[in-house]
């Protein structure tokens, strides 16, 4: 009787471990590495749709913490780069999408990390204000916009495939319109106090760097202006003729 009992309970034991050791490996299966990772993304890409930038940051950064390698991160490294962007924290972005282009160089995504850095140095020196009564990008830091283009430009060359190059050369055209226009503003302001060198010089550097702009006209007439009020006619009137051929009914030429 006592050896029937002792084998009865040996066999509930290993019953019992049995079910513990599946149990263990069902567990196991349900929080394997792969789906923990696809959690803790889903998670943080759910905060991210709900605008909640902070959570979603540093949920995509514990993934990255904890799994370093695999799609779901790769693809986290991106999202960060967007949420920083959203928060208006554009050097973060901008580090986040050059950490992305320097571990994974080969992505299918990478056309997306030059197009947000892009798109962060174009957004610089905004503000809640600026979003209602926009800035004059022409009287903002030259530096901002000349990365924004180089970066659009490097997206452009590189991946003239990717569904963002018509936005980026679109944003391009703006963006050379406004430098332009901001070396037209200086020309003008050296101008009207006599500087016609200064002038002289800014509106040759329009037109060597934003050649094409639609205010080469206008530059054309200021430094026709500058070159005869210099005594220099000669280059004033080749200066007419080049507008002429440019814009034949600028009003520079009805005098």
């Amino acid at each position: 009787m006592k050896t029937k009992l002792t084998k009865t309970i040996i066999s509930a034991a290993v019953i019992s471990c049995s079910l513990v050791l599946t149990g263990c490996a069902t567990s196991a299966k349900n929080s394997s590495p792969e789906t923990s990772a696809e959690s803790l993304y889903n998670s943080a890409k759910r905060s991210l749709r709900q605008g909640d930038f902070i959570t979603a940051v540093d949920t995509f950064e514990t993934l990255g913490a904890r799994f370093p390698f695999g799609n779901f991160t790769q693809q986290a490294q991106l999202d960060i780069a967007y949420a920083y962007f959203k928060q208006d924290e554009y050097d973060n972005a901008i580090d986040s999408a050059d950490r992305f282009i320097k571990l994974y160089p080969r992505s299918e995504n990478i056309d997306y990390a030059y197009y947000i850095k892009g798109l962060s140095h174009f957004s610089r020196g905004g503000s809640a204000t600026e979003r209602i009564f926009p800035r004059d990008i022409a009287k903002v830091n030259q530096n901002w916009p000349r990365a924004a283009f180089a970066e659009f430009d490097s997206l452009v060359r590189q991946f003239p495939d990717s569904k963002y190059v018509d936005d980026a050369i679109a944003r391009m055209t703006y963006l050379k319109d406004e430098m332009a226009r901001h070396e037209l503003i200086t020309a003008r302001f050296y101008y009207d106090r006599g500087a016609m060198v200064a002038a002289v010089n800014r509106v040759n550097y329009l037109m060597e760097h934003f050649d094409g702009s639609k205010h080469v006209p206008n530059a054309l007439a200021l430094l026709a202006s500058a070159y005869k009020s210099m005594g220099q006619d000669d280059l004033g009137n080749d200066t007419l003729r080049t507008l002429a051929l440019t814009e034949p009914d600028h009003p520079a030429l009805r005098n």
